[in-house]
């Protein structure tokens, strides 16, 4: 796991906007929004099809890098994490399974979509103490900035005080679409 946050880390000084660091109660936290043409480039080098590369390109993707340097488990749970426009209205998230419906719809070949896959941060999944996690969260591209509220449960079961970190200010860079 943890070449592969590399490789999203890798990815990272190629971002036109400004990334976002942030350290809170033992957990490191890492953002950074892609231009449409980065996220072109990435996919279509990792084969897929120009359909695909045309439909990712419509969305606002936002890398993301976790490590818990906590003595105890924190839990990521995408289900916890809001978007929000500057007037309060929620910004939908695309989730996976919701990129897997458009996929089939598109008849995107399995091995595709498995390597768009890989690239997602896990919808949930929980990190141990010094363990790493990223990947990519799309958004519904919003017109204008937004917030991310993250809430991260810790402990064990989950049940431990959680850790919120909250990003306001971010946007989605916006340049030449994929033709």
């Amino acid at each position: 796991m943890r070449q592969y946050l590399i490789l999203l880390m890798c990815w990272a000084p190629f971002s036109l906007a400004a990334d976002t660091r942030i350290t809170r109660e033992g957990l490191d936290f890492y953002l950074s929004a892609r231009t449409p043409e980065q996220t072109n480039a990435f996919y279509s080098a990792r084969g897929l099809p120009l359909i695909a590369v045309q439909e990712i390109a419509k969305s606002c993707f936002l890398t993301v890098g976790l490590h818990n340097r906590r003595a105890d488990t924190v839990w990521l749970d995408l289900a916890m994490w809001r978007f929000a426009d500057a007037g309060g209205r929620e910004i939908a998230r695309i989730s996976l399974p919701a990129w897997t419906a458009r996929w089939k719809a598109m008849q995107v070949p399995l091995a595709a979509q498995a390597t768009f896959g890989w690239t997602q941060l896990p919808e949930t999944r929980d990190m141990q103490p010094d363990e790493t996690v990223g990947g990519n969260v799309p958004v519904v591209p919003p017109t204008g900035e937004f917030t991310l509220t993250a809430r991260f449960p810790t402990g064990a079961a989950g049940t431990g005080k959680p850790i919120e970190i909250r990003v306001p200010g971010l946007s989605c860079p916006r340049d030449g679409a994929l033709k």
